[in-house]
Protein backbone atom coordinates (compact mmCIF):
# COMPACT_ATOMS: atom_id res chain seq x y z
CA UNK A 1 0.00 0.00 0.00
CA UNK A 2 1.20 3.50 -0.79
CA UNK A 3 0.14 6.63 1.12
CA UNK A 4 0.12 9.85 -0.87
CA UNK A 5 -0.76 13.38 0.24
CA UNK A 6 0.31 15.07 -3.01
CA UNK A 7 -2.46 14.21 -5.46
CA UNK A 8 -5.27 15.80 -7.44
CA UNK A 9 -7.98 14.78 -4.96
CA UNK A 10 -7.06 17.11 -2.08
CA UNK A 11 -7.21 14.24 0.45
CA UNK A 12 -4.78 11.59 1.56
CA UNK A 13 -4.88 8.71 -0.95
CA UNK A 14 -4.08 5.15 0.09
CA UNK A 15 -3.37 3.02 -3.00
CA UNK A 16 -3.94 -0.68 -2.36
CA UNK A 17 -2.23 -3.44 -4.31
CA UNK A 18 -3.47 -7.00 -4.85
CA UNK A 19 -3.53 -8.82 -1.52
CA UNK A 20 -3.87 -5.59 0.51
CA UNK A 21 -6.71 -4.65 2.83
CA UNK A 22 -7.08 -1.46 4.85
CA UNK A 23 -9.73 0.11 7.08
CA UNK A 24 -9.90 3.63 8.48
CA UNK A 25 -12.07 6.32 9.97
CA UNK A 26 -9.90 9.03 8.35
CA UNK A 27 -11.46 11.38 5.80
CA UNK A 28 -9.38 10.03 2.94
CA UNK A 29 -9.60 8.04 -0.28
CA UNK A 30 -8.80 4.36 -0.77
CA UNK A 31 -7.92 3.48 -4.34
CA UNK A 32 -6.90 0.54 -6.49
CA UNK A 33 -6.97 -0.83 -10.01
CA UNK A 34 -8.49 -4.28 -10.29
CA UNK A 35 -8.63 -6.77 -13.12
CA UNK A 36 -9.24 -10.46 -12.38
CA UNK A 37 -9.17 -9.83 -8.62
CA UNK A 38 -12.10 -8.66 -6.53
CA UNK A 39 -12.20 -5.24 -4.92
CA UNK A 40 -14.53 -5.11 -1.92
CA UNK A 41 -15.44 -1.83 -0.23
CA UNK A 42 -17.18 -2.11 3.15
CA UNK A 43 -18.47 0.66 5.38
CA UNK A 44 -20.38 1.29 8.57
CA UNK A 45 -22.17 4.55 7.80
CA UNK A 46 -23.33 5.20 11.36
CA UNK A 47 -19.76 5.14 12.66
CA UNK A 48 -18.27 6.67 9.49
CA UNK A 49 -15.73 3.86 9.06
CA UNK A 50 -14.82 1.90 5.99
CA UNK A 51 -12.28 -0.28 4.33
CA UNK A 52 -11.17 -1.87 1.09
CA UNK A 53 -9.83 -5.33 0.27
CA UNK A 54 -8.24 -6.52 -2.98
CA UNK A 55 -8.03 -10.33 -3.31
CA UNK A 56 -8.73 -13.46 -5.35
CA UNK A 57 -10.09 -16.91 -4.48
CA UNK A 58 -7.36 -19.12 -6.01
CA UNK A 59 -9.32 -21.84 -7.78
CA UNK A 60 -12.70 -23.27 -8.60
CA UNK A 61 -15.18 -23.66 -5.77
CA UNK A 62 -16.94 -27.03 -5.48
CA UNK A 63 -20.66 -27.68 -5.41
CA UNK A 64 -21.08 -27.83 -1.63
CA UNK A 65 -20.89 -24.08 -1.09
CA UNK A 66 -18.22 -21.68 0.07
CA UNK A 67 -18.18 -22.69 3.73
CA UNK A 68 -17.50 -26.34 2.83
CA UNK A 69 -14.75 -25.59 0.30
CA UNK A 70 -11.03 -25.38 1.10
CA UNK A 71 -10.35 -23.01 -1.82
CA UNK A 72 -13.08 -20.58 -0.75
CA UNK A 73 -11.56 -20.29 2.73
CA UNK A 74 -8.88 -18.02 1.22
CA UNK A 75 -11.60 -15.54 0.27
CA UNK A 76 -13.33 -15.94 3.63
CA UNK A 77 -10.03 -15.27 5.40
CA UNK A 78 -9.43 -12.13 3.30
CA UNK A 79 -12.93 -10.86 4.10
CA UNK A 80 -12.59 -11.61 7.82
CA UNK A 81 -9.29 -9.70 7.96
CA UNK A 82 -10.96 -6.65 6.41
CA UNK A 83 -14.04 -6.90 8.63
CA UNK A 84 -11.79 -7.43 11.67
CA UNK A 85 -9.95 -4.18 10.92
CA UNK A 86 -13.25 -2.29 10.74
CA UNK A 87 -14.44 -3.86 14.01
CA UNK A 88 -11.13 -2.94 15.71
CA UNK A 89 -11.84 0.69 14.81
CA UNK A 90 -15.27 0.49 16.47
CA UNK A 91 -17.42 -0.63 13.54
CA UNK A 92 -20.20 -3.16 13.86
CA UNK A 93 -20.43 -5.95 11.26
CA UNK A 94 -24.25 -5.95 11.64
CA UNK A 95 -24.35 -2.48 10.04
CA UNK A 96 -21.84 -3.04 7.24
CA UNK A 97 -22.76 -2.38 3.62
CA UNK A 98 -20.73 -3.46 0.59
CA UNK A 99 -19.72 -2.30 -2.86
CA UNK A 100 -18.15 -4.90 -5.19
CA UNK A 101 -15.92 -4.37 -8.23
CA UNK A 102 -13.65 -6.29 -10.56
CA UNK A 103 -13.35 -10.02 -11.35
CA UNK A 104 -12.94 -9.43 -15.09
CA UNK A 105 -11.68 -11.81 -17.75
CA UNK A 106 -9.02 -9.70 -19.39
CA UNK A 107 -6.84 -11.45 -21.92
CA UNK A 108 -5.87 -14.75 -23.47
CA UNK A 109 -3.51 -15.57 -20.60
CA UNK A 110 -6.48 -15.59 -18.24
CA UNK A 111 -8.85 -17.41 -20.62
CA UNK A 112 -8.01 -20.68 -18.88
CA UNK A 113 -9.23 -18.99 -15.68
CA UNK A 114 -12.83 -18.70 -16.87
CA UNK A 115 -13.96 -21.17 -14.18
CA UNK A 116 -11.96 -19.26 -11.55
CA UNK A 117 -13.57 -15.97 -12.57
CA UNK A 118 -17.03 -17.57 -12.24
CA UNK A 119 -16.01 -19.02 -8.85
CA UNK A 120 -14.89 -15.60 -7.61
CA UNK A 121 -18.19 -14.03 -8.65
CA UNK A 122 -20.03 -16.91 -6.99
CA UNK A 123 -17.93 -16.46 -3.85
CA UNK A 124 -18.85 -12.76 -3.60
CA UNK A 125 -22.56 -13.40 -4.09
CA UNK A 126 -22.70 -16.31 -1.63
CA UNK A 127 -20.53 -14.68 1.01
CA UNK A 128 -22.52 -11.46 1.24
CA UNK A 129 -25.83 -13.29 1.07
CA UNK A 130 -24.89 -15.74 3.85
CA UNK A 131 -23.36 -12.99 5.99
CA UNK A 132 -26.42 -10.78 5.43
CA UNK A 133 -24.28 -7.82 4.39
CA UNK A 134 -26.27 -5.75 1.87
CA UNK A 135 -24.51 -5.14 -1.44
CA UNK A 136 -25.34 -1.59 -2.53
CA UNK A 137 -23.25 -1.52 -5.70
CA UNK A 138 -22.09 -4.44 -7.82
CA UNK A 139 -19.92 -3.99 -10.90
CA UNK A 140 -18.26 -7.36 -11.44
CA UNK A 141 -17.39 -9.46 -14.47
CA UNK A 142 -16.90 -8.20 -18.00
CA UNK A 143 -13.67 -7.58 -19.89
CA UNK A 144 -12.20 -4.36 -18.44
CA UNK A 145 -10.00 -3.39 -15.56
CA UNK A 146 -11.48 -0.86 -13.20
CA UNK A 147 -10.00 1.99 -11.24
CA UNK A 148 -11.89 2.23 -7.96
CA UNK A 149 -11.82 5.19 -5.55
CA UNK A 150 -13.59 4.70 -2.23
CA UNK A 151 -14.38 7.38 0.38
CA UNK A 152 -14.58 5.28 3.57
CA UNK A 153 -16.21 7.83 5.87
CA UNK A 154 -18.96 8.64 3.36
CA UNK A 155 -19.36 5.13 1.97
CA UNK A 156 -19.25 6.36 -1.63
CA UNK A 157 -17.26 4.84 -4.46
CA UNK A 158 -16.35 5.86 -7.98
CA UNK A 159 -15.45 3.41 -10.71
CA UNK A 160 -13.82 4.14 -14.03
CA UNK A 161 -13.15 1.52 -16.72
CA UNK A 162 -9.57 1.30 -17.88
CA UNK A 163 -10.18 1.11 -21.61
CA UNK A 164 -6.56 0.25 -22.39
CA UNK A 165 -6.00 -3.21 -20.96
CA UNK A 166 -2.28 -2.79 -21.53
CA UNK A 167 -0.41 -5.91 -20.41
CA UNK A 168 2.67 -3.75 -19.74
CA UNK A 169 0.88 -1.75 -17.03
CA UNK A 170 2.46 -1.81 -13.57
CA UNK A 171 -0.85 -2.79 -11.94
CA UNK A 172 -1.28 -5.62 -14.45
CA UNK A 173 2.17 -6.96 -13.61
CA UNK A 174 1.60 -6.71 -9.85
CA UNK A 175 -1.83 -8.36 -10.06
CA UNK A 176 -0.48 -11.20 -12.21
CA UNK A 177 2.38 -11.78 -9.73
CA UNK A 178 -0.15 -11.87 -6.88
CA UNK A 179 -2.42 -14.33 -8.76
CA UNK A 180 0.54 -16.57 -9.64
CA UNK A 181 1.68 -16.56 -6.00
CA UNK A 182 -1.82 -17.35 -4.71
CA UNK A 183 -2.18 -20.29 -7.08
CA UNK A 184 1.32 -21.58 -6.37
CA UNK A 185 0.93 -21.33 -2.60
CA UNK A 186 -2.72 -22.35 -2.20
CA UNK A 187 -2.83 -22.65 1.57
CA UNK A 188 -4.79 -25.47 3.09
CA UNK A 189 -7.13 -24.43 5.84
CA UNK A 190 -9.36 -26.43 8.12
CA UNK A 191 -13.06 -25.81 8.41
CA UNK A 192 -14.10 -22.17 8.81
CA UNK A 193 -16.61 -21.30 11.52
CA UNK A 194 -18.15 -17.84 11.71
CA UNK A 195 -19.49 -16.47 14.95
CA UNK A 196 -22.29 -13.94 15.45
Amino acid sequence: MIRSTENRYGKTLYTLFPGDYFATGEDCILGTVTGACACVCLYDNGRRLGGMGHFIVPGMIGTEGIFADDIATQGITSMEYLIGEIVKLGGDRKYLKAKLFGVARLNSRLSDMEGVIKSNIRFLKEYFSLERIPVETEDIGGMNRRQVLFYPTAGTAMRRFQRRNDDASEFVRIEQEYIDTMFRNKPRYGKVYLFE
